[in-house]
């Protein structure tokens, strides 16, 4: 899982687990965005019609589940017999910003399936916790996780921050290697770096940063 989120230096203020939190100017307080009601008809259909401004805005503090009947890379549907969900977005309550989380099934894994597979683990959301994919290694000498986001789905300027959720399970081991991170942002800039995940606390989620960057009017970052 990845999330774009905004920068380690502001207030966390995100839900609770492991969610991120987004940065900038404070001014825009009161109602959530006006992209929250949009995710929220998309999550709920026309039942969003039926709530006052009160539930919806306790929806999107909460976290909204997202799903995505298409085919994203090599995490796809496969024999689901449902769409799965896909990301998670929510409004950080006190700056008032768009956050998200690119779940496991929105991102591309390019390496052989006998490599790893896919388990579930439980995401907190307004209507309590739903269950979602995680890829999960068996064993690998090599694995590569690309994803990618539209900025104009995130608040404008406002600096972020990507992260990928990593959790190393007891008697894990082969991460003395350092692991590569890349953030390729609009305006062309790679911003790139090394993380050792060997010293990790076991059976825990972890952030691990890929890189920071501000939106602009450009539309589409790109990490792994």
């Amino acid at each position: 899982m990845a999330e774009i989120s905004a920068a380690r230096d502001a207030p966390d203020s995100s839900p609770p687990t492991h969610e991120g939190k987004a940065q900038i100017s404070t001014s825009e307080t009161g109602r959530p965005p006006l992209l929250s009601f949009v995710i929220s008809k998309r999550a709920m259909g026309v039942q969003i019609f039926s709530l006052d401004k009160n539930e919806l805005s306790a929806r999107v503090y909460a976290g909204v589940l997202l799903k995505d009947d298409r085919e994203q890379g090599e995490a796809k549907n496969g024999a689901d017999r449902e769409p799965p969900y896909t990301r998670k977005y929510w409004v950080d309550k006190k700056l008032n910003k768009n956050c998200w989380k690119i779940l496991a099934k929105d991102l591309s894994i390019a390496s052989d399936d006998k490599y790893w597979q896919w388990t579930e683990e439980e995401e907190p959301c307004y209507s309590g916790n739903k269950k979602v994919h995680v890829a999960e290694l068996k064993r690998i000498c090599w694995l590569e996780i690309n994803g990618k986001c539209n900025t104009i789905m995130l608040s404008p300027r406002t600096k972020y921050e990507v992260e990928i959720l990593v959790k190393i399970k007891e008697g894990g081991r082969g991460w003395d290697a350092p692991v590569n991170l890349s953030l390729a942002l609009p305006d062309g800039n790679k911003q790139e770096r090394m993380e050792r995940l060997e010293g990790l606390e076991k059976e825990k989620w972890h952030r691990i940063s890929i890189g920071q960057f501000e939106t602009t009017p450009k539309t589409l970052i790109l990490f792994r």
